[in-house]
């Protein structure tokens, strides 16, 4: 597949195309490389607000007094009264976890096999 990138920064280019000739690839497998890594970075940012809801102090008297909780970039934002309120504020960061209890469990109402009783 062919992909074409406009208003790369120049300096940044040359550095790239210069660093992978030193590591004997091509700048197309350094770019896909950073993409890999950038791609499971977020995946582990994810990770890592679902670890700050679970262990913060805070984040979790929050949870207990039934406000909605918003983690951002691995980090306690704080607890809400509204899920509008939250929404908003979320808008400012880039990867953010809510929490609430509020939310139902399991919102799908999915059967499981074990749900059904056999005659």
């Amino acid at each position: 597949m062919e992909v074409l990138i406009k208003n790369m920064n120049e300096e940044l280019y040359k550095e790239l195309k210069a660093k992978s000739a030193l590591l004997g690839i091509t700048v197309s497998e350094a770019i896909q490389i950073a993409i890999r890594f950038w791609l499971s970075s977020l995946d582990s940012l994810v990770d890592e607000n679902n670890i700050v809801l679970k262990t913060d102090k805070r984040a979790i008297e929050s949870y207990e007094e039934g406000k909605y909780v918003l983690v951002c970039d691995g980090k306690f934002i704080g607890g809400f009264e509204s899920e509008e309120e939250v929404i908003r504020i979320a808008k400012n960061y880039k990867k953010c976890t809510i929490s609430s209890k509020n939310y139902p469990i399991n919102p799908q109402g999915e059967w499981l096999w074990s749900s059904i009783a056999s005659e």
